[in-house]
């Protein structure tokens, strides 16, 4: 097709430049003079019946985008869009045109759900890619309230919006209250291991004093356990529950909790080390803690604990018992595995520094398992803080270390239980 509205600068006219500068630059500075110039093909918005706006485009160019719009453009010259503004419309037809999407985040989403329904793809590509920088939270929220007008589309492009909210939970849920009750449920159902008991019931009473008209009770019943706190956690909570209506809910809870409560450690593995310690003081002899208290499964079998002056059994029961430090390769794992006990846990940390990331992927990965058999992640080293939880009480842990070596000791924090 040609167009009339194309005026190439005269240094253009240089074939030496010409052929040194970015040939897809030129075409798409080219096809944004030609946007919305010309075209056998009438595209008109429309808003409760009523015409809002009107583009010109050419029906061979667009219907080579996909067979969806092959399809469309075959219906006829007049296409009347519905559901869509006219900021989104005309910035998923710029695209089509010159490759290019606007920088307000929200109508970006808005075009690139509307490019998915007909089967263009690279925008929510694009929308994706600019997820993983430094979005603002409100910005987000917006996205995601977006993608909630379209339920059948957007899957990716709203996972991306989740996945950059659960960065840091403790931060982007302090507003979360205001989304549509819909995204919130499933925001809190994504971060059940992202952020941990204490900090989301604090975080849910917060919401409650911020909108009291709203009830945020049964939430808070939902997706907060207290089998991970202690008393004192228990009193904080308590107290600010207390000033929104709330007491009497946690009151509740926390009665559930007890009735079934054990004791609270911030290190799992030096706490079974105490028990084992009392029960050789009872029967005044030494009595095995490996294989029985806690078992080690390394991936690879060749591991080897750190040498002991009194052998590799001894070294290796001291790494069980957070003595020694636990020692891995890039690619390898370390599973504990307790017999008797189980631990509903609150966090996790560790005795020093080590690396966080690689090229963007997490250095270490610890998962939790009630049965050795089905896995969840607990937490990664992207986490702003070591908050994390288990839905219920575990007796398997994993670490991996996957980019550098390993040398550190591993705290698991929670209430511990017998049996």
């Amino acid at each position: 097709f040609a167009c009339a509205a194309v005026r190439l600068p005269e240094s253009w006219t240089n074939k030496t430049f010409v052929h040194a500068m970015d040939y897809k630059g030129l075409v798409a500075v080219v096809m944004e003079r030609c946007y919305n110039k010309d075209g056998d093909m009438q595209i008109v918005v429309m808003n409760n019946g009523t015409p809002k706006a009107e583009y010109r485009v050419y029906s061979g160019f667009v219907a080579a985008w996909s067979e969806q719009l092959t399809q469309q453009v075959a219906l006829g010259k007049r296409w009347e869009v519905h559901n869509f503004s006219v900021a989104a419309v005309d910035s998923f037809l710029r695209f089509l045109y010159t490759g290019s999407m606007p920088s307000n985040t929200t109508v970006a989403m808005e075009a690139a759900l509307m490019a998915e329904m007909y089967g263009v793809q690279e925008p929510g590509k694009s929308v994706e890619a600019t997820l993983r920088g430094n979005v603002p939270i409100r910005d987000i929220y917006a996205m995601l309230e977006v993608a909630h007008r379209f339920p059948d589309h957007g899957m990716q492009v709203r996972s991306a919006c989740l996945r950059a909210l659960l960065a840091d939970p403790e931060q982007s849920l302090r507003e979360a209250w205001t989304l549509n009750s819909r995204i919130l449920e499933e925001l809190l159902a994504l971060a059940s291991n992202d952020i941990g008991d204490f900090e989301l019931a604090k975080m849910i009473i917060s919401w409650q004093e911020q909108n009291p008209h709203q009830n945020f009770a049964d939430i808070l019943q939902e997706h907060v356990s207290f089998g991970g706190f202690n008393d004192e956690r228990f009193q904080e909570i308590r107290y600010h529950a207390d000033r929104v209506g709330l007491g009497f809910l946690v009151d509740t809870m926390w009665a559930e909790a007890q009735a079934s409560s054990g004791d609270w450690t911030p290190d799992f593995f030096k706490y079974l080390e105490a028990k084992w310690e009392l029960q050789c003081q009872e029967h005044r002899r030494n009595m095995p803690f490996i294989g029985v208290w806690i078992n080690l499964i390394p991936s690879n079998l060749g591991w080897k604990a750190p040498l002991h002056s009194h052998g590799p059994h001894k070294a290796q029961e001291e790494v069980a018992r957070n003595v020694l430090p636990l020692e891995l390769q890039p690619g390898e794992s370390m599973t504990w595995f307790m017999p008797i006990h189980t631990v509903h846990v609150s966090g996790v940390n560790f005795a020093d520094k080590f690396p966080i990331e690689c090229d963007g992927e997490a250095c270490i990965e610890i998962y939790s398992s009630k049965n050795g058999c089905g896995w969840e992640l607990l937490w990664n080293s992207l986490r702003s803080t070591f908050s994390c939880r288990t839905k219920e009480r575990v007796r398997w842990f994993k670490l991996t270390a996957k980019h550098y070596p390993f040398r550190n000791s591993l705290q698991v924090q929670g209430v511990v239980h017998a049996g």
